[in-house]
Protein backbone atom coordinates (compact mmCIF):
# COMPACT_ATOMS: atom_id res chain seq x y z
CA UNK A 1 0.00 0.00 0.00
CA UNK A 2 2.88 2.33 0.68
CA UNK A 3 3.85 2.38 -3.04
CA UNK A 4 0.67 3.71 -4.37
CA UNK A 5 0.37 6.09 -0.90
CA UNK A 6 4.17 7.53 -2.76
CA UNK A 7 2.85 7.13 -6.07
CA UNK A 8 -0.26 9.55 -5.64
CA UNK A 9 2.46 12.25 -3.47
CA UNK A 10 4.06 12.58 -6.92
CA UNK A 11 1.34 12.52 -8.94
CA UNK A 12 -0.45 15.53 -6.93
CA UNK A 13 2.55 17.31 -6.77
CA UNK A 14 3.27 17.30 -10.39
CA UNK A 15 -0.30 18.37 -11.16
CA UNK A 16 -0.04 20.85 -8.51
CA UNK A 17 3.20 22.43 -10.67
CA UNK A 18 1.02 21.68 -13.44
CA UNK A 19 -1.96 24.05 -12.46
CA UNK A 20 0.43 27.01 -11.16
CA UNK A 21 1.00 27.82 -15.11
CA UNK A 22 -2.14 26.80 -16.78
CA UNK A 23 -5.15 27.42 -14.22
CA UNK A 24 -3.72 28.58 -10.97
CA UNK A 25 -7.56 28.28 -9.49
CA UNK A 26 -7.13 24.97 -9.39
CA UNK A 27 -4.25 24.87 -6.88
CA UNK A 28 -7.23 24.55 -4.45
CA UNK A 29 -8.04 20.88 -5.84
CA UNK A 30 -4.82 19.85 -6.43
CA UNK A 31 -3.88 20.76 -2.31
CA UNK A 32 -7.76 19.03 -1.35
CA UNK A 33 -6.33 16.17 -2.59
CA UNK A 34 -2.68 16.07 -0.98
CA UNK A 35 -4.40 16.75 2.33
CA UNK A 36 -6.50 13.76 2.30
CA UNK A 37 -4.09 11.93 1.13
CA UNK A 38 -1.85 12.98 4.37
CA UNK A 39 -4.92 12.25 6.34
CA UNK A 40 -4.66 8.54 4.96
CA UNK A 41 -0.70 8.52 5.47
CA UNK A 42 -0.73 10.14 8.94
CA UNK A 43 -3.55 7.47 10.32
CA UNK A 44 -1.63 4.61 8.43
CA UNK A 45 1.44 5.68 10.34
CA UNK A 46 -0.04 5.94 13.61
CA UNK A 47 -1.61 2.75 13.41
CA UNK A 48 1.81 0.79 12.43
CA UNK A 49 3.64 3.25 15.50
CA UNK A 50 0.52 1.92 17.73
CA UNK A 51 -1.55 4.38 19.72
CA UNK A 52 0.13 2.80 23.08
CA UNK A 53 3.20 5.86 22.58
CA UNK A 54 3.83 9.22 22.14
CA UNK A 55 5.25 8.80 18.31
CA UNK A 56 1.37 6.76 17.76
CA UNK A 57 -0.38 9.64 19.29
CA UNK A 58 1.16 12.36 17.78
CA UNK A 59 0.51 10.94 13.98
CA UNK A 60 -2.80 10.84 14.77
CA UNK A 61 -3.05 14.55 15.69
CA UNK A 62 -1.02 15.24 12.95
CA UNK A 63 -2.90 13.50 10.44
CA UNK A 64 -5.49 15.22 11.21
CA UNK A 65 -4.45 17.85 9.71
CA UNK A 66 -4.93 16.06 6.52
CA UNK A 67 -8.70 16.62 7.58
CA UNK A 68 -9.03 19.95 8.71
CA UNK A 69 -7.67 21.75 6.51
CA UNK A 70 -8.92 20.81 3.21
CA UNK A 71 -11.80 21.20 4.71
CA UNK A 72 -11.35 24.62 5.51
CA UNK A 73 -10.09 24.90 1.66
CA UNK A 74 -13.96 23.21 0.54
CA UNK A 75 -16.11 25.22 2.44
CA UNK A 76 -13.66 28.56 2.10
CA UNK A 77 -13.95 28.99 5.35
CA UNK A 78 -11.75 31.66 7.54
CA UNK A 79 -13.15 30.37 10.98
CA UNK A 80 -12.12 26.80 9.51
CA UNK A 81 -8.41 27.91 8.24
CA UNK A 82 -8.37 29.75 12.07
CA UNK A 83 -9.68 26.67 13.77
CA UNK A 84 -7.20 24.09 11.55
CA UNK A 85 -4.30 26.92 12.57
CA UNK A 86 -4.69 26.80 16.18
CA UNK A 87 -5.23 22.39 15.84
CA UNK A 88 -1.21 22.55 14.39
CA UNK A 89 -0.42 24.90 17.33
CA UNK A 90 -2.20 21.88 19.95
CA UNK A 91 -0.24 18.92 18.24
CA UNK A 92 2.96 20.89 18.18
CA UNK A 93 2.51 21.81 21.97
CA UNK A 94 1.65 18.07 22.54
CA UNK A 95 5.13 17.19 20.88
CA UNK A 96 6.72 19.87 22.63
CA UNK A 97 5.27 18.23 26.32
CA UNK A 98 5.98 14.67 25.47
CA UNK A 99 9.66 15.47 24.39
CA UNK A 100 10.34 17.39 28.00
CA UNK A 101 8.79 13.96 29.80
CA UNK A 102 11.45 12.33 28.15
CA UNK A 103 13.89 14.25 29.55
CA UNK A 104 14.38 16.54 26.34
CA UNK A 105 14.16 20.42 26.55
CA UNK A 106 15.90 23.58 25.33
CA UNK A 107 19.34 24.63 27.18
CA UNK A 108 22.26 26.69 26.89
CA UNK A 109 22.87 28.02 23.44
CA UNK A 110 19.93 26.22 22.03
CA UNK A 111 17.21 28.74 24.25
CA UNK A 112 18.89 31.74 23.05
CA UNK A 113 18.73 30.90 19.86
CA UNK A 114 15.33 29.93 20.17
CA UNK A 115 14.71 33.62 22.01
CA UNK A 116 16.53 35.30 18.84
CA UNK A 117 14.72 33.28 16.52
CA UNK A 118 10.99 34.41 17.86
CA UNK A 119 12.24 38.22 18.32
CA UNK A 120 13.19 38.54 14.53
CA UNK A 121 9.76 36.92 13.16
CA UNK A 122 7.71 38.76 15.69
CA UNK A 123 9.47 41.96 14.13
CA UNK A 124 8.99 40.60 10.56
CA UNK A 125 5.55 39.63 11.49
CA UNK A 126 4.93 43.60 13.14
CA UNK A 127 5.86 44.84 9.71
CA UNK A 128 4.11 42.49 7.60
CA UNK A 129 0.81 43.29 9.34
CA UNK A 130 1.39 47.04 7.82
CA UNK A 131 0.87 45.33 4.48
CA UNK A 132 -2.34 43.69 5.07
CA UNK A 133 -4.89 44.93 2.68
CA UNK A 134 -7.86 44.07 4.93
CA UNK A 135 -6.51 44.32 9.02
CA UNK A 136 -9.19 42.47 10.50
CA UNK A 137 -9.44 40.66 13.99
CA UNK A 138 -9.71 38.20 12.36
CA UNK A 139 -6.75 39.04 10.08
CA UNK A 140 -4.49 39.41 13.14
CA UNK A 141 -5.57 36.51 14.65
CA UNK A 142 -4.45 34.98 11.68
CA UNK A 143 -1.02 36.33 12.06
CA UNK A 144 -0.98 35.43 16.42
CA UNK A 145 -1.52 31.79 15.46
CA UNK A 146 1.08 31.72 12.90
CA UNK A 147 3.62 32.92 15.00
CA UNK A 148 2.97 30.79 18.31
CA UNK A 149 2.94 28.04 16.10
CA UNK A 150 6.60 28.96 14.73
CA UNK A 151 7.48 29.46 18.45
CA UNK A 152 6.33 26.03 19.23
CA UNK A 153 7.89 24.62 16.07
CA UNK A 154 11.64 25.79 16.16
CA UNK A 155 11.35 24.99 19.70
CA UNK A 156 10.52 21.22 18.44
CA UNK A 157 13.33 21.43 15.60
CA UNK A 158 15.98 22.59 17.90
CA UNK A 159 15.39 19.93 20.88
CA UNK A 160 15.23 17.67 17.72
CA UNK A 161 18.39 18.94 16.18
CA UNK A 162 21.35 16.43 16.40
CA UNK A 163 19.42 13.07 17.58
CA UNK A 164 18.60 10.40 14.80
CA UNK A 165 14.81 11.27 14.83
CA UNK A 166 15.65 14.70 14.37
CA UNK A 167 17.41 13.87 11.09
CA UNK A 168 14.75 12.10 9.92
CA UNK A 169 11.92 14.90 10.77
CA UNK A 170 14.36 17.39 8.92
CA UNK A 171 12.16 16.58 5.85
CA UNK A 172 9.01 17.06 8.03
CA UNK A 173 10.14 20.54 9.33
CA UNK A 174 10.73 21.63 5.84
CA UNK A 175 7.43 20.64 5.61
CA UNK A 176 6.13 22.76 8.42
CA UNK A 177 8.21 25.86 7.02
CA UNK A 178 6.24 25.75 4.19
CA UNK A 179 2.91 26.82 6.41
CA UNK A 180 5.18 29.96 7.27
CA UNK A 181 4.78 30.73 3.47
CA UNK A 182 1.35 29.67 2.49
CA UNK A 183 -0.28 31.53 5.22
CA UNK A 184 1.33 34.47 4.83
CA UNK A 185 -0.25 34.45 0.57
CA UNK A 186 -3.28 33.69 2.20
CA UNK A 187 -3.83 37.06 4.55
CA UNK A 188 -2.91 38.75 1.45
CA UNK A 189 -5.58 37.10 -0.68
CA UNK A 190 -3.31 34.90 -3.01
CA UNK A 191 -5.19 32.25 -2.15
CA UNK A 192 -3.97 30.34 -5.08
CA UNK A 193 -0.41 30.35 -3.78
CA UNK A 194 -1.46 29.74 -0.43
CA UNK A 195 -2.97 26.27 -1.81
CA UNK A 196 0.00 25.84 -4.12
CA UNK A 197 2.37 26.62 -1.13
CA UNK A 198 0.42 24.16 1.15
CA UNK A 199 0.16 21.15 -1.16
CA UNK A 200 4.04 21.32 -0.77
CA UNK A 201 3.91 21.12 2.89
CA UNK A 202 1.84 17.90 3.19
CA UNK A 203 3.60 16.45 0.02
CA UNK A 204 6.82 16.70 2.47
CA UNK A 205 4.97 15.12 5.55
CA UNK A 206 3.65 13.03 3.14
CA UNK A 207 7.57 11.63 2.65
CA UNK A 208 7.77 11.51 6.27
CA UNK A 209 4.56 9.57 6.68
CA UNK A 210 6.12 6.53 3.67
CA UNK A 211 9.20 5.88 5.61
CA UNK A 212 9.11 2.40 6.85
CA UNK A 213 9.94 1.89 10.71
Amino acid sequence: MVWILRFLNIIIMIANFWVIFTNPEMCRFAYIAMGFLFFISGLRKAFILGLDNLRGKFWVLLSLTGLFFPLASIFQSDILHIFSRLWVGFMLFFMFMGLRRQGLSLSGNKSTIWLLGVVIVLVLSFLFSQLLPEKTILSYLFLTTLVLNFAILFANALIYFGSDLGRRWLIGFLGFAFFFIADPSYLLDYKYLHYFFLTFSHFFLNIVAHIEE
